[in-house]
């Protein structure tokens, strides 16, 4: 048994305690085939829903068992066996997600991360003076260069390669680099 209780495999699914006449040995073959056919593609979803590897393992037993035991019940429905496996995992997958959820929201809250996540993620006023102080100089920066300087450094941040820089504005590549190379620290020199 797992540690939720389920059987380890689907080879275990005649030892439930039903007779083994010619309708459950039918009953079994379906399930294997079913299970055989869908087991990857569910314990895929599961991880999808974030269980770990041995809760969609178990999640899995449990659904193909809920199935068998679900054929085994006279009069039992065959309608869209595979739509009931996958509805039956996700709701089991879910109930097992959410009971997780509940527990691991029921740890105590330390005043750190309280105080972390009341914190106001804005920038205070002195940062918002200072950030528009930043501003105003490197706009300053950019109106002093000349007409080639500002259209080689607005090409680059458009995302322009130096090539096609220098296709633009008729000028060659080394001076491309050059140019952007002296703006940046001309800036830079702006900004402090």
């Amino acid at each position: 048994m797992s540690t939720y209780g389920l059987s380890p495999s689907p080879n275990s699914l005649l030892s439930l305690g039903c007779t083994e006449s010619a309708a459950s040995v039918s009953i079994e073959e379906e399930v294997m085939e079913l299970f055989t056919e869908m087991h990857n593609p569910i314990f895929r979803h599961l991880l999808w829903l974030n269980l770990q590897a041995d809760q969609a393992e178990d999640v899995v037993q449990e659904t193909f068992l809920r199935l068998y035991q679900h054929l085994s019940r006279p009069n039992a429905s065959r309608q869209n066996l595979r739509g009931w496996v996958w509805r039956v995992a996700h709701n089991f997958g879910l109930n097992l997600c959410m009971s997780a959820s509940r527990r691991s929201s029921r740890k105590e809250l330390n005043l750190e991360d309280i105080s972390t996540w009341l914190a106001d993620p804005r920038p205070d006023p002195e940062q918002v003076l200072l950030q528009t102080q930043d501003d105003l100089r490197i706009s300053a920066g950019i109106e002093s260069l000349n007409e080639r300087d500002r259209l080689c450094m607005a090409l680059r941040a458009d995302g322009m390669g130096y090539r096609e820089i220098a296709s633009v504005l008729g000028i060659g590549r080394s001076t491309v680099a050059d140019t952007l190379v002296r703006v940046a620290s001309f800036l830079r020199s702006y900004s402090h």
